[in-house]
């Protein structure tokens, strides 16, 4: 039998789908293959957390439907976040009936947490480790929490188990995942590894996962700002392997949309905070997202955030419109902005971040970072991408450099920058 995964959406379906892939594998004997036209059984991990992911999820469905119709593939199964969203709204009911199984996660595997083997993906030395799933803040422009539930950490020996076996297997990067990352561990505050009065759960977790040889490189990926205390700053200045990068979805800057979206920090509580990480940690590269367009933001409102932007210059920066769900406990607020508006928003936000990116980059020439190397540039002699620590996998730039000595994927190389132009770097191996 012939099985083709499709993963679509965020790092943490990115997890689940191996984890299920491995139970595949190992339950029917499968051979996998990368086209779904070339299997017998095809399943589809998807997203809906916004407006284009559901899209995205939706069209998927409608392509394997036509592939059965016309005999090149036997089964769908489709599972995820636009299954578990069908459950609570019943709005795509139409779109399963040719699928032959819509399941949710915890319904193909009793917890799929304790699953410690995995199918690792095309990059086999970085991988994701999810240490908790669904969400307690409730942010009003959010259905996380209505798809994946509440809070739920996986258990300290459940993730070093799971990551031993990454590491043997041959990872080096670890980038750590979950909705609410530095939430974790707070709904089993009671587990004896846990000592609250001197550090977050998460700092536990990962001191231990650092012990683990192989791992070289662990980065914080969705941390909310509020959560951010003096023993994960410790973390990050003091632990060797924990990369001075941290991932921080602020959402905006205006104190009355941040109360709006629910938010649980205020604008110069944002600000105090960045200034503290980089007080004690001055080559910390921070990543953060934001949101445009959300219902009641005043053109004031947003030229307020535009000049946040500029004020702080963030190392990195992303920008979603608002995008309206259901679910969301923002689906009903009044003053909703017109979708051109928030396009305009948007490019305006993403066109002053590249003007700081080109300062960023060039003030980079001359220096010279650890990177890992992800591999050769495409139809290119010579050329390689790699990444320094300030660079993660899938969402930030990556440097270019020439060696006509091989370099292996995953391996360590000393690369001074020698150039930027933009978003681009080009650096030469030392």
């Amino acid at each position: 039998m012939k099985c083709c995964f499709i993963t679509l959406g965020c790092d943490k379906n990115t997890v689940d789908s191996e984890k299920i892939f491995k139970l595949f594998i190992d339950k029917y004997k499968c051979e996998i293959v990368l086209k779904p036209e070339d299997a017998d059984i095809v399943i589809l991990n998807t997203c809906a957390f916004i407006k284009d992911a559901k899209q995205e999820s939706i069209d998927y469905i409608n392509y394997l439907v036509s592939l059965k119709k016309k005999n090149k593939i036997k089964k769908i199964l489709v599972t995820g976040c636009l299954v578990s969203e069908n459950n609570k709204t019943g709005q795509y009911d139409e779109l399963f009936k040719d699928v032959d199984v819509s399941l949710k996660l915890s319904e193909y595997v009793s917890d799929l947490d304790k699953v410690n083997d995995r199918v690792n993906d095309i990059l086999s030395f970085s991988s994701f480790l999810k240490v908790c799933d669904g969400c307690n803040k409730y942010c009003s422009y959010c259905i996380i929490p209505y798809l994946r539930g509440s809070l739920k950490s996986n258990t300290i020996e459940n993730l070093v188990a799971e990551t031993k076996k990454l590491a043997k297997n041959g990872v080096k990067e670890l980038n750590i995942v979950g909705q609410d990352v530095l939430a974790y561990g707070m709904d089993i505050k009671d587990d004896k590894n846990f000592n609250l009065a001197k550090e977050k759960p998460i700092v536990t977790l990962i001191n231990e996962i650092s012990k683990i040889d192989g791992i070289e490189w662990i980065r914080l990926l969705y941390c909310y700002p509020e959560e951010i205390d003096d023993s994960v700053i410790d973390l990050i200045k003091n632990n060797d392997k924990v990369l001075p990068y941290i991932d921080i979805p602020i959402q905006h800057a205006n104190d009355k949309i941040l109360k709006l979206m629910n938010r649980r920090t205020t604008k110069a509580e944002v600000k105090e905070l960045i200034n503290k990480l980089r007080e004690n940690i001055p080559n910390i590269c921070i990543r953060t997202t934001l949101i445009v367009g959300f219902p009641g933001e005043t053109e004031e409102d947003f030229e307020e955030l535009a000049d946040f932007v500029k004020e702080i210059r963030f190392d990195k920066l992303g920008v979603f419109t608002y995008s309206r769900e259901k679910l969301s406990k923002s689906y009903d607020l009044p003053n909703q902005v017109d979708e051109n508006v928030k396009n305009i928003r948007r490019k305006k936000i993403l066109d002053i971040q590249k003007d700081i990116v080109k300062d960023l980059n060039h003030e980079k020439v001359g220096y010279v970072y650890n990177s890992i190397v992800e591999g050769k540039m495409p139809n290119k002699k010579d050329e390689y991408l790699v990444r320094p620590y300030f660079n993660a996998r899938d969402i930030d730039d990556k440097v270019i450099v020439k060696s006509k000595e091989l370099l292996l994927s995953g391996s360590f190389v000393n690369v001074e920058i020698t150039k930027s132009k933009g978003y681009d770097l080009e650096g030469k191996i030392i």
